[in-house]
């Protein structure tokens, strides 16, 4: 009889829970849209890293480019004030008219990577849906210091937005484009952007995947193909 009732109450907590998925979902199926495009196009030096807000409804308030997962081809941020190849640096610049609310950006050496800056942080006051942000930074390597945007492939990049939630992508090649790079949001961080400086990224345990993140999240290539 004590295991009935133990069953049935443990059923109506499932219902229960299963309930409130059921109503966060739907609540949620009308909600702001994750839709972030990041672009390199060549070598590195003279070309701009490209971000798109296409989402809705959400502001960008941080980005950052992490280079950690490359660390084997050395991949480090070469700016003339932090040099970290011989080949000379080319420090972190804006271009374009649309600052897109930009307020400020580093470079840092972040935990478990190499000796060298590899992680890049750009900050926001306004990053609206529908703006643009590009600049321009050079990314060397070891030894000839030529980085192109298909030599990123791999790399990580966070986003938080005015939502809250830090989502996060990789860095993939770009079908028919041999030097460039995109990035391909995966889902929502376990961790921050402040807390991935500090932590070495685990490729095996970096998404957090749920129902609810189908209805927040859409992708951009999905919607090409169909």
């Amino acid at each position: 009889m004590f295991s009935s009732k133990k069953s049935c109450s443990g059923s109506k907590l499932i219902s229960s829970f299963i309930g409130l998925c059921c109503l966060s979902l739907s609540l949620s199926a009308n909600a702001a849209f994750i839709d972030i495009d990041f672009t390199i196009d060549g070598n590195t030096w003279d070309n701009p890293f490209v971000v798109n807000n296409n989402s809705t409804g959400l502001d960008i308030l941080q980005f950052a480019l992490d280079l950690r997962p490359n660390a084997n081809s050395f991949l480090c941020f070469d700016e003339v004030v932090n040099s970290c190849h011989s080949s000379g640096g080319l420090n972190f610049k804006r271009v374009g008219s649309n600052d897109a609310g930009f307020l400020s950006y580093s470079v840092v050496d972040a935990a478990g990577g190499i000796n060298a800056a590899d992680f890049l942080l750009v900050e926001f006051s306004n990053f609206s849906s529908g703006e643009s942000f590009s600049w321009l930074i050079d990314v060397d390597d070891n030894p000839d210091g030529s980085v192109f945007g298909n030599d990123l492939v791999g790399s990580l990049f966070y986003v938080e937005m005015s939502d809250g939630i830090t989502y996060q992508g990789v860095i993939e090649g770009i079908a028919g484009n041999d030097d460039a790079g995109e990035l391909v949001i995966k889902g929502v961080s376990s961790t921050s952007i402040g807390n991935a400086i500090n932590s070495v990224p685990e490729p095996s345990s970096i998404f957090l995947f749920g129902g609810m993140l189908l209805a927040l999240t859409r992708f951009k290539r999905v919607f090409t193909k169909s």
